[in-house]
């Protein structure tokens, strides 16, 4: 019984990862626009944007051969590798695994 709710807390939790990263790409993006771009938080939103973007880049290089697995087109899975990083490849490892 606990391994059943451990498989439906992990559920969960990916639908809330992909929340908070999509919140962060909106404010690393609203960072070079008015008003953000004047204010002080304005450059580290700004350097945030380019750690997300340099990091998930590397990830989709690095889950390659696991989007490569994938049903769905290969460029689906990397721009969603690109958005969500491990968030993403561990859902799609799920599915993998779940048949």
């Amino acid at each position: 019984m606990a391994n059943g709710a451990d498989e439906q807390q992990g559920e969960g939790i990916y639908p809330v990862g992909k929340a908070m990263l999509g919140i962060a790409w909106l404010f690393a993006t609203a960072c070079y626009f008015p008003p953000l771009d004047a204010m002080s938080v304005g450059p580290g939103g700004r350097a945030l944007f380019g750690v997300l973007a340099a990091v998930h880049a590397i990830e989709c290089l690095f889950f390659l051969p696991v989007l490569r697995k994938s049903e769905r087109p290969l460029i689906q899975e990397l721009w969603h590798t690109f958005l969500f990083g491990i968030v993403h490849v561990s859902t799609l490892r799920r599915e993998q695994e779940g048949g």
